[in-house]
């Protein structure tokens, strides 16, 4: 699978697709705390939106971009499709999570916990 992410800049080699899906969940994990963050402050509602959010990248990015860019059919589900399903679940669940406790933490370290 990560030699398809690396197919995105026309190589195949492994390295090449793992810095290239770093980069993009560099870029989702910065993207969450700028659109969502202010509502993911509190642990519930940082799960709902961080699960909400690493569904939208999956069909935005493993069920149209990636597809799309290598000529293969858009919006396809099959066993690919559907374990990326899961790993993007985790990225935004853990992205939530992440940013909830981060957001806790310097709550209290500020004196703003709580508003």
């Amino acid at each position: 699978m990560i030699t398809m992410v690396a197919g995105l800049l026309g190589s195949t080699n492994a390295f090449v697709g793992w810095l290239i899906h770093l980069g993009i969940a560099l870029f989702a994990g910065t993207g969450f705390g700028s659109l969502l963050g202010q509502y993911a402050q509190r642990m519930a509602p940082a799960v709902v939106l961080g699960l909400g959010y690493g569904a939208v990248w999956w069909v935005l990015g493993a069920l149209w971009i990636m597809p799309a860019n290598m000529g293969m059919p858009v919006f396809e589900w099959n066993d690919v499709t559907g374990s990326s399903l899961g790993g993007h679940l985790v990225f935004g669940l853990l992205a939530g999570l992440a940013y909830s406790c981060i957001a806790q933490v310097m709550g209290k370290r500020t004196g703003s916990a709580g508003r």
